[in-house]
């Protein structure tokens, strides 16, 4: 999937994300195990992950 990476949410659904759209991850909540991805003028995606490792896989694709 060029471009695309696949990430879970917190309920454990999977969905897949255009890398390129990504405007900035933020941490959401006060929480390290979740981040909040912005794309596409402010629409909000929770993932798992911390901001390390969610930037690093955004990074790889």
């Amino acid at each position: 999937m060029n471009g695309y990476v696949k990430f879970e949410t917190p309920d454990g659904d999977v969905l897949a994300i255009n890398a390129d759209r990504v405007s900035f991850i933020r941490r959401y909540r006060g929480t390290d195990q979740a981040s909040a991805i912005n794309f596409e003028k402010g629409h909000y995606i929770v993932v798992k992950g911390d901001l390390k490792a969610v930037m690093e896989t955004l990074a790889e694709a």
